[in-house]
C-alpha cells in the first residue's frame, strides 16, 4: 500500500493502525503479555486453591481484550470502509491482509469467549456448576486457550509478512 503525499494525516495514523504491520505490532505486544501472563500465572495454578480470585481476573481481563481485539481485526475490512480509507487504498493486497485478520480475529475472539466461559464456570455457585477441587483443570484449560492464541497471532503475523508487496495495486 503506497501511501502518497495526498493523505492527510489522520488517514496515515489510521493507515498505520490498520495496515499490516500496525496489526503485527499490537500482536506482537499481545503475544508479550499472554508469554508474561502465563509465566505469571502457570505457578498459581498448581496452587489453584489458594489463588482462584487473582486467576479469575486475570483469565477473564485477557478473554476481554482478545475478544474486542478480535472483533476489530476480523471487522478490518468494515473499519477500512467507515474510517474511508476504502477505496481510495484499497488493492489486491489490503484485500489478502483483510482475508487473514477476518480469519484469525474469528479465532481471537472465540479463543477469548473459551476463556471467558472458563472463568464464569468458576464463578458460577458450586450448586449449579460444581468446580470445587477442579479450578486446577478449569485454569490449565485457560492456560491452554491462551497458549494457543498466542500460536495463532505468530502464525498471523508470520502470514502477514510473507505477503507479497510487490503485488499490482
Amino acid at each position: 500500500m503506497s501511501i502518497g503525499p495526498e493523505a492527510t494525516l489522520w488517514e496515515k495514523v489510521l493507515l498505520a493502525f490498520t495496515g499490516r504491520y500496525g496489526i503485527i505490532a499490537i500482536n506482537v505486544l499481545l503475544i508479550c503479555l499472554s508469554a508474561l501472563s502465563l509465566w505469571v500465572m502457570l505457578p498459581m495454578i498448581f496452587n489453584a486453591t489458594g489463588n482462584v480470585l487473582e486467576l479469575e481476573d486475570t483469565f477473564e481481563y485477557l478473554g476481554v481484550i482478545l475478544i474486542g481485539y478480535g472483533v476489530a481485526v476480523e471487522e478490518r475490512q468494515s473499519f477500512m470502509r467507515i474510517f474511508r480509507l476504502y477505496p481510495a487504498f484499497e488493492s489486491r493486497l489490503q484485500e489478502r491482509v483483510d482475508h487473514l485478520c477476518h480469519e484469525y480475529g474469528l479465532c481471537y475472539l472465540l479463543l477469548g469467549l473459551l476463556m471467558e466461559i472458563c472463568v464464569a464456570c468458576i464463578k458460577i455457585p458450586n450448586s449449579i456448576i460444581n468446580t470445587e477441587r477442579i479450578e486446577y483443570t478449569v485454569f490449565t484449560v485457560s492456560a491452554f486457550f491462551l497458549i494457543w492464541n498466542a500460536i495463532l497471532m505468530l502464525r498471523h503475523c508470520w502470514f502477514m509478512l510473507r505477503l507479497n508487496r510487490n503485488e499490482p495495486q
